[in-house]
Order: structure tokens, then sequence, then C-alpha cells
């Protein structure tokens, strides 16, 4: 386990990041995932491109409508789990329900 925590220490000191909130939105970290995204699509990898998906989704959803105040508004807050509620279901509807 050790190994794997200094491999992610490597990554987060080469795109010189802090935490992993700012490795979500880093435009390297997203291009990647763009990349192998549509890598996965041409392939036809139905799960891996519903995984980087779900990826590049929840993070977009993270930074934009994640409450960043220390008071929450209990709006704010349902407006978030609503959002990734409904990326859940999108997920669940490509990959388990529509062939």
């Amino acid at each position: 386990m050790e190994t794997l925590a200094n491999f992610f220490d490597w990554i987060n000191n080469l795109l010189g990041v802090s935490s992993g909130t700012e490795l979500i939105v880093h435009p390297v970290f997203l291009g990647f995932c763009v990349i192998v995204f549509l890598y996965a699509v041409v392939s036809g990898q139905k799960f891996m491109a519903l995984a980087f998906f779900g990826l590049l989704a929840g993070s977009i959803i993270y930074h934009y409508l994640y409450p960043k105040s220390a008071t929450v508004e209990l709006y704010d807050l349902l407006t978030f789990l609503a959002a990734m509620g409904g990326l859940v279901l999108v997920i669940i509807y490509f990959g388990f329900i529509r062939e």
C-alpha cells in the first residue's frame, strides 16, 4: 500500500497539486480522461467508457455544485446530491438497461 501512496504522491508533485480535489479539475488530468474516454468509445469498450464518463461528469459536478462555504445551505446540498443521483441513474441506464 505504501508503494501506491508513493505513486499518487509522485503524480500530485508532478502536476503541482496538493489534494485530490485540485487533481480532479486539473487540465492535464481532465485531458487524459477525455482521451481514454474517446479511445474506449471508438474501440467499443462500453464499461471503460462509462467509468471515465462518470469520472469526468462527477468531477465537473463536484467543481461547480459542491458547497464551498463553511455554512452549507440545504438547497445547495440538495442540488449537489440531485445532480450526482442523476449522474448515477444515467450511468446505470447506459450500462445495464440500454443494449
